[in-house]
């Protein structure tokens, strides 16, 4: 009876992590040139996993914003796991938006603004 009673919260303890957490293996950042295309040659791929950490704690932390947006065209489409955002940054402001939900906009921590410009200026002088 204990066993399957154990057997039992493992498999649902089992099932809600596996069903909640996405392990993401890379981002993929590009340079926008409007809204529907991208600089194909400005790619960057980033595999770190303290580098994806910088873009997942940002991103997931970041605020929703009241009303509906209308936003110049993005600086940057980021691909992280299977969600794309498009990205407007400088070093201490950000704003996200999904790309499936282009009414809603997110604003980056000060703090996660600045990490994510850092690494985005990082890659370009590494070049």
């Amino acid at each position: 009876m204990k066993f399957r009673v154990f057997v039992l919260l493992f498999a649902i303890v089992f099932a809600m992590t596996g069903c909640t957490s996405e392990k993401i293996q890379q981002i993929i950042v590009y340079k926008m040139i409007s809204f529907q295309e991208t600089d194909q040659i400005s790619v960057k791929v980033f595999r770190d996993s303290s580098d994806i950490s910088v873009f997942s704690k940002a991103f997931k932390h970041a605020t929703k914003n009241s009303g509906i947006a209308d936003m110049a065209d993005p600086q940057y489409k980021v691909e992280m796991g299977k969600e794309t955002y498009f990205l407007w940054l400088t070093d201490e402001a950000g704003t996200i938006e999904n790309v499936n939900n282009t009414n809603v906009t997110y604003t980056l921590s000060k703090k996660s603004a600045g990490e994510v410009y850092q690494l985005l200026l990082e890659t370009s002088e590494s070049k």
